[in-house]
C-alpha cells in the first residue's frame, strides 16, 4: 500500500510512502527535510557517500508531482543541506528541476538547515518558520500553535518495526494532539527514534508501502 488516507484537524491528508502528504482539497503537496547537496557536502569534507543523492530525490519529486498533480508543493524546513556556490553541480540541477515545474507554486517553510544558501535563487519562496494554512500550521520545529494543528519536520522521526526476529529501523509519519511531524524526505538523512505512546499516531515508510504501527511498535 503506497498511500494511506488519515484524518487530521477535520481534513483528509494522503500519507504516501515516498515520504509525501498530499492534502488534496487544497492540491498541496508536502515534503520535509530534502537536505539537497548533502552528499556534495559530505564529499567536501572527505567522507565518502556516493553521489547522485540530488537525482534521486528530484526523481523521486518528479513522480510525486506526476502522481497528484498538486498545484503546489510546500517543503517544511531544510531543503538544502548547507552552503554552495554556482558552481556546485547540484544547484543547475535544482534550478533547471524547477524550471521544469513552473505550473507548480513551490514554498519553502524556513529551517535551521536553510541559512547557508539562498534558495530563493532557485526561484522558490522562502516562508518564515510557521505559515497558517487553516486549519494547518505549516511549520520546521514541531511546536504547538494557537492559531492551528500544527504540519512539520525537523526532527526527522523513526520507529523500529519488528517482523519475527528482524527489526527494521524506519522512516515514519508522526500524528500526536497538536503537532505531526513529516519523516525525512531527502536520500541522506538519518532516523531520530519516536516511542509508540497512547493516543499517537504512526505510520512507517517502507519502500514496498506503508505500515501502520500499533502502540507497542508491532505491526
Amino acid at each position: 500500500m503506497m498511500t494511506h488516507d488519515i484524518e487530521v484537524a477535520g481534513e483528509r491528508l494522503t500519507l504516501h510512502a515516498q515520504r509525501a502528504i498530499h492534502w488534496a482539497a487544497r492540491r498541496t503537496l508536502l515534503v520535509s527535510d530534502v537536505h539537497l547537496g548533502k552528499g556534495a557536502v559530505f564529499r567536501r569534507a572527505g567522507i565518502a557517500v556516493p553521489s547522485g543523492d540530488t537525482d534521486d530525490d528530484l526523481a523521486r519529486l518528479d513522480a510525486l508531482i506526476a502522481e497528484f498533480a498538486p498545484t503546489r508543493l510546500v517543503v517544511l524546513g531544510d531543503l538544502v543541506h548547507g552552503a554552495a556556490t554556482e558552481r556546485s553541480g547540484w544547484v543547475e540541477k535544482v534550478r533547471t528541476w524547477r524550471e521544469s515545474h513552473a505550473d507548480v507554486a513551490m514554498d519553502l517553510i524556513a529551517g535551521n538547515h536553510d541559512r547557508h544558501f539562498d534558495v530563493a535563487t532557485l526561484g522558490i519562496d522562502v516562508r518564515p518558520d510557521r505559515v497558517p494554512a487553516p486549519p494547518f500550521v505549516f511549520a520546521h520545529h514541531p511546536s504547538p500553535h494557537a492559531n492551528g494543528y500544527t504540519l512539520a519536520g525537523h526532527v526527522h522521526p523513526g520507529v523500529t518495526v519488528r517482523d519475527g526476529w528482524r527489526r527494521h529501523r524506519l522512516p515514519a509519519f508522526v500524528f500526536d494532539r497538536d503537532v505531526a511531524m513529516l519523516p525525512a524526505f531527502g536520500t541522506l538523512t538519518g532516523l531520530h527514534e519516536i516511542t509508540p505512546e497512547p493516543g499517537r499516531r504512526i505510520v512507517a515508510a517502507t519502500p514496498a508501502g506503508l505500515v501502520p504501527v500499533r502502540q507497542r511498535g508491532r505491526v
